[in-house]
C-alpha cells in the first residue's frame, strides 16, 4: 500500500521547484527573439548603439538562461527519485520527446550560446548574429518537445499497453509528435513568455527613462520591446483561445474543475469573482457558490463557440 503522505510531499516537492523554474522560462523564450532582434537591426545598420542594446540585453539574458538552466535540470532529476514508477510504465512515451529535446535542442542553444556570448569580435557579425537567433530558436524548440511530453500526459495518443510487462509502449511516434494538446500549449505558452518579455524590456527601458539614465538606447529598447509586446499579444489571446477550445473538448472534468462547476448545463456562465462552497457535494442541494459574480452563458461561449 502506498504511503499518501509521501506522494503529497513529492508533489510538494516537484510543484515547488517547477514554480521556481517557470519564473525563468518564460522570459527566455521572449527575451532571447528581442536581443536576436535588436542584433538583426545592429547587423543592418551598423550602427554602434545597436550593439550596445544588444549586450546589454543579453547580460541579462544571460543570467535568467543560468538559473532556468539549473531549476530545470533539477526537475529532470525528480522525474526519477519522485515519481520513477510513473517513469517506468510510461517511460518509453513520455521520455522519447524529453530525449530529443535535450540531443537536439538543449544541445543547440548550449552551444551557440557560448558564440553568442562570448563570440564577439572573435567571429564575424554574420556569423555572430545567426548564434544568436539559434539560441533563440533553440530555447523555443525545447519548449516544444518538453509541451509535446506534458500534451501526451494531458491527452494521451498514439499508444499502446503491453500486457507482457505491465508498460505503455508508443505505437505511433507521428501521434504523439502532432498531438493538438500538445500545439496549442506550446503556441500559449511561447505567446506568453513573448509577452512577458516585452513587458520586461519595456520596464526596465521606462526607469531608465525615468531616471535620464541612458535616454536614446532607453527609447529605443522601449520601442523594440512594445512593438513585440503588441504583436505577441494578440497571438497570446488567439492562442489562449485554441488552448480553452482544447481542454473543454479532452479535458471537460478538467475545465469543470477549474470553473467550480458540479452540475453542468447548457449555457453555463462562467464566474467572475466567486467563493467556493466547501460544504458542497455532487448532486447535492447546497450552493456551489457562497459569494460569485457571474457572468451568464459565457463559459459555454468560450469553450465550444
Amino acid at each position: 500500500m502506498h504511503d499518501v503522505a509521501l506522494v503529497d510531499w513529492s508533489r510538494a516537492q516537484f510543484a515547488l521547484t517547477a514554480l521556481y523554474h517557470f519564473l525563468f522560462v518564460p522570459l527566455t523564450l521572449g527575451l532571447s527573439f528581442i536581443v536576436a532582434i535588436m542584433e538583426t537591426i545592429y547587423v543592418k545598420t551598423g550602427k554602434e548603439e545597436w550593439k550596445k542594446i544588444t549586450q546589454f540585453w543579453m547580460t541579462l539574458f544571460a543570467v535568467n538562461f543560468a538559473l532556468g538552466l539549473a531549476t530545470g535540470i533539477i526537475m529532470e532529476f525528480e522525474f526519477g527519485t519522485n515519481w520513477s514508477n510513473y517513469s517506468w510504465i510510461v517511460g518509453d512515451i513520455f521520455g522519447a520527446p524529453l530525449a530529443v529535446e535535450g540531443i537536439m535542442a538543449f544541445f543547440m542553444e548550449s552551444t551557440f550560446f557560448a558564440v553568442m556570448f562570448f563570440g564577439w569580435n572573435k567571429v564575424s557579425k554574420k556569423m555572430h548574429l545567426l548564434s544568436t537567433w539559434l539560441v533563440a530558436i533553440g530555447s523555443n524548440l525545447s519548449a516544444l518537445w518538453i509541451l509535446v511530453a506534458n500534451g501526451w500526459m494531458q491527452h494521451p495518443v498514439g499508444m499502446v499497453f503491453n500486457p507482457d510487462n505491465a508498460r505503455f509502449e508508443m505505437d505511433s511516434f507521428w501521434d504523439v509528435l502532432f498531438n493538438p494538446n500538445a500545439y496549442s500549449k506550446f503556441l500559449h505558452t511561447v505567446g506568453s513568455g513573448y509577452v512577458i518579455a516585452s513587458l520586461f524590456v519595456v520596464g526596465i527601458s521606462a526607469w531608465y527613462l525615468l531616471k535620464g539614465k541612458e535616454v536614446v538606447n532607453a527609447r529605443k529598447s522601449l520601442v523594440v520591446g512594445a512593438t513585440f509586446g503588441l504583436i505577441t499579444s494578440i497571438f497570446l489571446v488567439l492562442s489562449g483561445d485554441e488552448s480553452a477550445h482544447e481542454v473543454a473538448l479532452h479535458q471537460p472534468t478538467k475545465l469543470a474543475a477549474m470553473e467550480g462547476v458540479y452540475d453542468g448545463k447548457s449555457r453555463e456562465g462562467i464566474i467572475a469573482v466567486g467563493v467556493l462552497n466547501p460544504e458542497k457535494e455532487i448532486g447535492d442541494e447546497n450552493k456551489e457558490f457562497l459569494f460569485k459574480i457571474e457572468i451568464p452563458q459565457m463559459l459555454s461561449f468560450l469553450g465550444f463557440h
